[in-house]
């Protein structure tokens, strides 16, 4: 299954699910506790009747009328943790600290950084050093405390993309402290869509990518991550509980602007383009605040 969210201008929220036959979304608004049932581990018999509903084409079902709408949040329901990982790539941890790889980073960003509206993101008062990180993002439909690979890969509902906005000098200028540079409004952009893990079967062998203006900054692919996406998951289980709803941010490939020479930082007007095939494209503009 695939969800598409959208949001008005005042804010209210429509649901949207893909259906294959009429090449659309159809308006799932109000339906959400069902559908977010049906992905749970133990959901399997409402999932089915829903798929059923979408092999059918939803006969009954009403398309999504995006016209006076905007692309939001790939997370309807705002999670209580947003879990990423640092260098969990040889390149960038290369470009960032001139290390190999070895454990990953975990850092929290602040759930007041997800964007509703992803056809932008914000360039905060006086800031000169705003980055990108595209990451594959993980959604938890379990409860998740020193779990094994097995129970973190069980546990997964889906996954969207995110791009780790971040502003260095706020990141590694003003203490060191690693939330703060990372958790400005709209740095954390979830898109641009939420696709059940029966739809990608093999999270090992995802290619991101991330353009600025047009120009590829950033080419990998998950198999090139420290460890596997459930092991990642798992990781991050022993070192805080994870819950329903919440994310886990696997780490962003080398070619970010600070690991350019000279660093190449993003300033108002940028194009950024950041997506994967198996999972769709996110398209911004970096707009000053």
């Amino acid at each position: 299954m695939r969800l598409q969210y959208y949001v008005d201008e005042e804010g209210e929220s429509t649901i949207g699910l893909w259906i294959p036959k009429r090449r659309a979304f159809i308006d799932v608004t109000g339906q959400d506790d069902q559908i977010w049932a049906a992905l749970q581990p133990d959901g399997k018999k409402l999932r089915k009747e829903i798929e059923t509903w979408i092999s059918k084409g939803a006969p009954d079902g009403v398309e999504v009328d995006a016209k006076e709408l905007v692309q939001s949040s790939a997370l309807h329901v705002q999670p209580c943790t947003i879990a990423c990982l640092g260098k969990c790539y040889a390149a960038h941890a290369k470009e960032f600290s001139g290390e190999d790889l070895g454990e990953p980073s975990i850092f929290l960003k602040a759930t007041s950084a997800i964007s509703s509206d992803l056809t932008y993101v914000l360039n905060p008062p006086g800031a000169t050093k705003l980055d990108y990180e595209v990451e594959l993002a993980v959604i938890i439909g379990d409860t998740l405390h020193n779990a094994t690979a097995a129970e973190a890969k069980r546990a997964i509902i889906g996954y969207t993309l995110m791009c780790d906005y971040s502003e260095r000098s706020y990141q590694l200028e003003h203490g060191g402290q690693w939330t703060k540079g990372k958790s400005y409004d709209t740095f954390a952009p979830f898109g641009p869509v939420l696709v059940s893990k029966d739809e990608i079967p093999n999270p090992d062998a995802l290619t991101l990518q991330l353009k600025v203006n047009g120009e590829l900054r950033q080419h990998a692919s998950t198999a090139e991550l420290v460890m596997p996406v459930a092991e990642l998951v798992a990781y991050v289980s022993h070192f805080m509980t994870l819950n329903p709803g919440d994310v886990v941010s696997t780490g962003t490939p080398g070619g970010v602007g600070m690991g350019m020479n000279p660093p190449c930082y993003l300033k108002p007007g940028d194009v950024i383009e950041f997506g994967c095939d198996a999972i769709g494209w996110v398209k911004q503009v970096v707009e000053a605040e």
